[in-house]
């Protein structure tokens, strides 16, 4: 088995001063890439919160329709309905999820 032994390689600070210089330098990096420029690193950056929505958009409509393909291959339809029905109830739940995860205009 090639992954019986695992080893952690992380370098240790083996004095105290060491300790406290990274500690300090963590405290005042800036360059924290999942944030916006104007935040101070408490909430998600727009990117990465409108990236969320659209991949729980799109994951929704994908596994609703696969959902409703696999439905008419199991009863053997002529017309894909349960497709075409999965599909549609799908988008209407993924609007609807969309508008109400989207923050209130003042």
């Amino acid at each position: 088995m090639p992954f019986t032994k695992f080893e952690a390689t992380l370098p240790i600070n083996s004095t105290k001063s060491n300790m406290e210089a990274d500690k300090n330098e963590r405290k005042n990096r800036e360059d924290t890439p999942f944030t916006s420029m104007g935040n101070s690193g408490k909430t998600p950056s727009n990117f990465i919160r409108y990236s969320g929505m659209a991949m729980q958009t799109l994951g929704t409509i994908l596994v609703f329709t696969y959902a409703g393909y696999k439905l008419d291959a199991w009863q053997m339809n002529k017309m894909p309905v349960w497709t075409l029905v999965l599909s549609l109830t799908s988008i209407a739940a993924s609007l609807y999820l969309l508008i109400r995860s989207m923050p209130k205009l003042k």
